[in-house]
């Protein structure tokens, strides 16, 4: 096989020709070709019959934590879907119900107290799901805003985002209750990630989000640390020096002292490495978003990026029979990592179907074969609004 580049970018590609899902009986519905755009299309139009009266989605369990969650996750998910297929159609059916559904984000139900969404109700956790119950909210009404014609969702949007406290010393974000208590840092790495993925999109409009977000992708070097392997580790870990100053400016910070205790700990526990498995393509695909926003960052050439994308192929079969936790659809994650990280578009469509042919139920145009959660996992096809229009081939 002689391939126009080299090094790690090879090595990705050469992996990602590789089946390494299994593969479903033949379904008499599925079609032998089909877009990502057409895809897009059958999903929205099936989830139109599980959109409720006040606009919103059916919640799902949060995967293999199964806990109680609002409608809010899975709504802010249908309405990228949803306003994607009225982008693509111009089908007014699909605006009227992007619309309901932001009617439904912006409701006093999803935001009890006018400061953040209410993500979740599981006893002894924060109703806010940390930074990762609102970053798909205010990265949903950003994206849409423009396609619906209604500033007011970017303006929620970057209110939301900005009630967060920023340390620009160690470049991370704290949580922030619904009531609008602050709460500390969240230690959890991808939910960093993703909530600067998500105040990317409000960049280009407000300056001090623009700032945040790329002190944030600065900081990364140093928070975001990897096994041997390639594997990103769970956690964030800033510099310890950094830590002790921030930590001491405000005692409600004290828990970011736990990750570096719990560092060599986490780092010799196999359980927890397989968490890490499987959240590895969650943390790459928030990174891709980033990339796709700041593509001449220096970040992106370095070792550790570099390490953690050629992982990826020899071991994806292992994230699938090895562990129930992090990416529910890890092809849809995988393809916005190459798309992302300008790789061959077929290996893109290759990711794409993997993903479809285990978890894409062609009978009701769900997302939802092989699945823990099938109510979260059916919106995950949100993921195809970042991508370009392949065509797939499902033989």
């Amino acid at each position: 096989m002689n391939l126009p580049f080299s090094g790690s970018r090879r090595l990705f590609y050469v992996c990602s020709q590789l089946n390494l899902s299994k593969v479903s009986e033949p379904v008499e519905d599925r079609p032998e070709t089909i877009t990502t755009y057409e895809l897009l299309e059958r999903s929205a139009r099936a989830a139109l019959k599980m959109q409720r009266e006040d606009g919103s989605f059916p919640p799902g369990r949060n995967g293999v934590y199964d806990e109680p969650e609002t409608p809010v996750r899975t709504t802010s998910k249908w309405l990228m879907t949803l306003s994607k297929a009225y982008e693509i159609t111009k089908d007014q059916t699909f605006k009227t119900a992007a619309n309901n559904a932001a009617d439904y984000l912006l409701s006093d139900e999803a935001r009890p107290y006018g400061y953040t969404f209410h993500s979740r109700s599981a006893e002894g956790k924060d109703n806010c799901d940390g930074l990762v119950g609102q970053s798909p909210v205010i990265g949903s009404l950003a994206r849409t805003s423009s396609i619906l014609d209604r500033p007011e969702l970017i303006e929620t949007a970057e209110s939301v985002f900005s009630l967060h406290p920023f340390e620009k010393q160690v470049g991370l974000w704290e949580r922030v209750e619904i009531t609008g208590d602050r709460l500390s840092f969240d230690r959890t790495l991808n939910h960093q990630i993703f909530f600067a993925a998500a105040g990317s999109s409000l960049a280009d409009e407000y300056p001090e989000v623009e700032y945040q977000v790329r002190c944030f992708v600065d900081n990364l070097e140093t928070n975001l640390r990897t096994h041997e392997d390639g594997v990103i580790k769970h956690f964030v870990r800033p510099a310890p020096g950094s830590v002790c100053k921030v930590v001491g400016r405000s005692p409600r910070r004290w828990n970011l002292l736990w990750n570096e205790f719990m560092f060599h700990y986490y780092s010799r526990s196999s359980s927890h490495q397989s968490k890490e498995i499987g959240y590895h393509p969650v943390c790459l695909s928030g990174l891709a978003t980033l990339k796709q926003n700041y593509p001449d960052h220096q970040l992106w050439e370095g070792d550790k990026i570099t390490n953690a994308i050629n992982w990826i192929g020899a071991d994806q079969q292992k994230k699938d029979s090895d562990t129930n936790y992090g990416a529910m659809v890890p092809g849809l994650r995988l393809a916005r990592v190459a798309d992302a990280f300008d790789y061959p578009v077929e290996m893109v469509s290759k990711h794409i179907q993997q993903a479809v042919t285990k978890y894409y139920d062609f009978e009701n145009d769900a997302l939802t074969n092989n699945a823990i959660d099938p109510t979260y996992q059916s919106s995950m096809i949100n993921s195809l609004t970042y991508l370009p229009d392949i065509r797939l081939n499902l033989e």
